[in-house]
């Protein structure tokens, strides 16, 4: 995805939600003139023509909004406070496999698919997740179709273990917290640079920090989530500084429309 589109999304998922023609006292322009001269116009053209954006309103007031598809674009198919606020029903789910070394190929796509699903690594033939199976059971089974030993299987911890030191093992939280870590120092470090000249890079390093955590985060329910654990860190700073970020750089790019209007 090119920068300026980047952008643009960012700012309607991040801000108002709506793009509106800037409002100066001395500038009538419509939003078609303030888009084209903002570079704008062309982007939002297409993003129309493939179901991201909508537009609404006159030549004036034209409001351009996100549809659900480029919310989902820009924003991804998992919501961290949702994950986190699930409640937990205390039941682990399993799936056990012996693969032979002849089928290696089948093996490890069904560990990829698994990973993919966030299930945590107990051993390398014991997956474990807290989620329900049935979103993915069709996908699994599918998977695992023709390998003989394959199970799936619900337990509980019942001699006294707790579920912290399993979720310790099963997934590498220290590897998590280290993305989360570059993660937040970059938001950091992105209110002392010059914003409106590094606008591009800052956008784009961001998004792929933020893709590298959320990727490797099983997002477990609060109650599973491990002490020192910096995912929910990273997020609220993430909704603190990213639109006024994405704000100071849109009013420098505005400033540089209104100056050239004038």
């Amino acid at each position: 995805m090119k920068p300026q589109t980047e952008l643009l999304l960012y700012q309607l998922l991040w801000t108002t939600d709506q793009l509106t023609r800037p409002t100066f006292h001395n500038l009538s322009s419509s939003f078609e003139s303030w888009a084209y001269s903002s570079r704008l116009l062309r982007t939002i053209h297409r993003l129309e023509d493939e179901q991201m954006l909508q537009t609404q309103g006159n030549s004036l007031d034209q409001v351009v909004s996100l549809t659900k598809k480029g919310r989902k674009l820009i924003s991804g198919t998992r919501n961290p406070e949702k994950e986190w606020e699930k409640e937990w029903d205390g039941i682990w789910r399993m799936v056990l496999f012996d693969i032979p070394e002849t089928k290696r190929p089948l093996r490890k796509e069904l560990r990829k698919i698994l990973r993919a699903n966030y299930f945590g690594c107990f051993q390398q033939s014991v997956w474990i997740s807290p989620h329900s199976m049935d979103p993915i059971n069709k996908i699994v089974r599918k998977a695992s179709a023709g390998l003989g030993n394959f199970t799936l299987m619900e337990s509980r911890l019942i001699a006294g273990e707790k579920n912290s030191d399993l979720v310790e093992v099963t997934w590498d939280f220290n590897q998590i917290n280290n993305n989360y870590e570059a993660y937040i120092q970059h938001l950091k470090n992105c209110q002392k640079r010059d914003l409106f000249s590094n606008a591009d890079s800052i956008i784009a390093t961001e998004k792929k920090l933020w893709e590298k955590a959320i990727k490797l985060d099983p997002l477990l329910p609060k109650k599973l989530t491990p002490h020192g654990y910096l995912g929910r860190k990273a997020y609220q700073l993430r909704k603190k500084i990213l639109p006024k970020l994405i704000k100071t750089i849109l009013s420098n790019e505005t400033s540089s429309f209104k100056k050239n209007t004038v």
